[in-house]
């Protein structure tokens, strides 16, 4: 079974508890592949629709390894089409009721198993961080949250 790790706009504007950024870094050496997305809100359908303007840095709170795959996107969603290659996408970061809630859906979608990293996911406070994994457990199966 080929799995990756996939860890979502872990970035120095969203974190505020510092000891998650330190956790995933760690985790990533438990994995052979890891894609790293950063949130940037130019050109973002969240700006223009939500009148948004979270992200003010793009830089990551942690150093990703090097083989990891680092890339930007401006919605929701961070699946990629070359993870159709994996069986399984481990996913962690930032914000378990939008971000990670998406990308799980798509991911599922396209016909690859997500799980959930509960743990190593954080939202902007603990009570939508909390309804993001109700309604992945619903959506995506307890089993696939760990």
């Amino acid at each position: 079974m080929k799995k990756a790790l996939l860890i979502i706009d872990v970035q120095t504007s969203a974190v505020t508890k510092t000891e998650i950024a330190d956790k995933i870094e760690k985790l990533q050496n438990q994995y052979n592949y890891i894609f790293v997305s950063k949130f940037e809100n130019k050109n973002s359908p969240i700006l223009k629709i939500l009148n948004w303007n979270g992200y003010n840095d793009e830089s990551l709170a942690f150093i990703p390894q090097k083989n990891a795959i680092i890339f930007s996107k401006n919605a929701y969603s961070s699946y990629l089409p070359e993870m159709k290659n994996f069986d399984e996408v481990h996913i962690c970061g930032f914000d378990t009721d939008a971000c990670i809630y998406k990308t799980a859906m798509d991911l599922i979608e396209n016909n690859i198993r997500p799980i959930i990293l509960k743990d190593y996911c954080f939202s902007e406070n603990q009570q939508f961080h909390d309804m993001g994994i109700k309604l992945l457990e619903r959506n995506i199966g307890k089993h696939n949250i760990i």
